[in-house]
């Protein structure tokens, strides 16, 4: 290639000029053909692209179509609807107040108590049961108007419409029965409660029987004739409830005898025991009633040779029993057993009052009456109280409690005096004088020790006397002071 400013020769691949410096710009030689080939296929590349495109707007506007058709519709449909929805409840309404429907007498009624009358409310579902007498609504905003009002039993008979009639479900029965027991516990007539209750047998009253009304208690054992010693009766009734019983004494309630153990028939004799449960509502169950015959041949009570009564000397108590039986007895007041001392020879009468009670036992057990006997030994008087005061002086001395007749105790001024007080009866030991112990000071001030004696009547014997736990007199040695 030559320079077109020189004309000298440029070498292959230079961009200047070597002799004159000139840039050179290549510019490659223009070919038609191969110019047309390219703008065909920049032309069918754009021709594609632009296909593409279109294809996409047409679906685009297709889709849009579309949903602006349904969209359309559904509105058209809702509209509808609505308004459909609006013509019915117009016309139920417009049924309902034209036709005095229930719901006509409930508005009306309510009307009415919301001016504050409450009585015109009432005469308004009055007419409205009679037009709609199977309406459960009617009848339970009546029975909450006159309760309302404070007429509780015509609260409770516009219920009964519902738990006596036949053309209502069970649900509405127990709700109404509810209504009732609920009023009845607030006014606390619990018998009522039980009385509708056992007036009914509707399977859907059971449960609140179950509940309001305690199970009739089972006796253990049955009716029957019995040749035992005793008859043990239980009263079983499965809950805590409270369990009341009568023996050949009529109908038991709450007042009657309470269970707390088994009853124990050990005479002979017929026995008519009737029992009752009662819960917490003060509600009685059914009456149980179970009869028993009891006939255990008992022997013959033993016989006691020594009537009750007052005794003044030594005295023997004998007792006599049939053949084939042993002879019990106790010296407390409890009912002899055979575990109690058993008689085996004539018994020393004890000083002082006794309270002896006996009873027979045959070899099978059997067991006759009980038989008591009281008895008061006291020895005649030989000691007076004189003599009583004296024989404790004495005594004091001998022991070394004094240091003579005169009181004069060991290391303390003055002296004791002793004072007769009066006579007691010591159980088992007989009669005995109390003698009190004063203090005398040198200046003559008396004042008591706080020590009591007892002289013995009889015998004149020296004791302490004090108290056992239960305040009773009981003696002490003098030389355990």
């Amino acid at each position: 290639m030559k320079c077109p400013n020189c004309g000298l020769e440029i070498p292959e691949g230079h961009m200047y000029c070597d002799h004159c410096g000139l840039e050179i710009n290549f510019v490659p030689e223009f070919d038609p053909e191969v110019e047309n080939e390219i703008n065909a296929t920049l032309s069918g590349m754009a021709d594609e692209l632009n296909k593409e495109d279109r294809e996409k707007e047409e679906k685009r506007k297709k889709r849009k179509k579309l949903i602006r058709a349904i969209t359309s519709r559904w509105q058209m449909i809702l509209a509808s609807l609505m308004a459909f929805a609006l013509l019915a409840i117009a016309a139920f309404y417009l049924f309902a107040y034209n036709s005095k429907s229930s719901l006509y007498y409930l508005r009306q009624a309510e009307n009415e108590k919301a001016k504050g009358s409450i009585e015109s409310a009432i005469e308004i579902l009055k007419d409205g049961h009679k037009d709609h007498p199977n309406n459960t609504d009617i009848i339970f905003r009546m029975s909450d108007y006159y309760l309302e009002d404070g007429n509780t039993s015509e609260a409770v008979d516009t219920l009964r419409i519902i738990t006596d009639g036949s053309s209502f479900t069970d649900e509405k029965v127990l709700n109404a029965y509810e209504s009732i027991i609920s009023i009845y516990r607030q006014s606390g007539d619990y018998d009522k409660v039980a009385q509708i209750l056992n007036e009914s047998d509707a399977p859907a009253v059971e449960g609140l029987r179950q509940r309001y009304i305690p199970a009739m208690p089972v006796m253990s054992p049955v009716s029957g004739t019995y040749t035992e010693v005793s008859v043990n009766i239980k009263l079983l009734e499965g809950t805590s409830n409270k369990i009341y019983y009568t023996v050949n004494d009529g109908e038991p309630d709450s007042g009657s005898i309470m269970y707390d153990n088994e009853i124990v028939l050990d005479d002979d004799g017929t026995y008519n025991i009737k029992a009752v449960a009662v819960n917490e509502y003060g509600i009685s169950s059914p009456v149980s009633e179970c009869e028993y015959t009891v006939e255990k041949g008992a022997p013959a009570e033993p016989e006691i040779m020594e009537p009750s009564g007052d005794y003044n000397q030594n005295t023997m108590i004998v007792a006599v029993a049939e053949a084939g039986t042993s002879i019990f007895y106790t010296t407390d007041g409890s009912d002899p057993t055979m575990e109690s001392k058993q008689y085996v020879s004539p018994i020393t009468m004890p000083v002082g009052s006794s309270h002896f009670r006996f009873i027979a036992y045959d070899n099978d057990g059997n067991f006759s009456e009980i038989v008591d006997r009281q008895y008061h030994l006291i020895y005649t008087r030989l000691v007076s109280t004189e003599q009583a005061v004296n024989n404790l002086v004495s005594t004091l001395v001998r022991l070394g409690y004094l240091l003579d007749n005169t009181g004069k105790a060991i290391g303390v001024e003055g002296h004791n005096e002793y004072i007769y007080n009066s006579v007691i009866e010591i159980q088992g030991a007989g009669e005995y004088y109390v003698v009190v112990e004063n203090h005398v000071s040198n200046d003559g001030t008396v004042a008591p020790t706080g020590l009591m004696y007892a002289v013995n009547t009889h015998d004149g014997a020296v004791n302490r006397l004090g108290y056992d736990s239960s305040g009773k007199y009981t003696l002490i040695t003098i030389s355990n002071r």
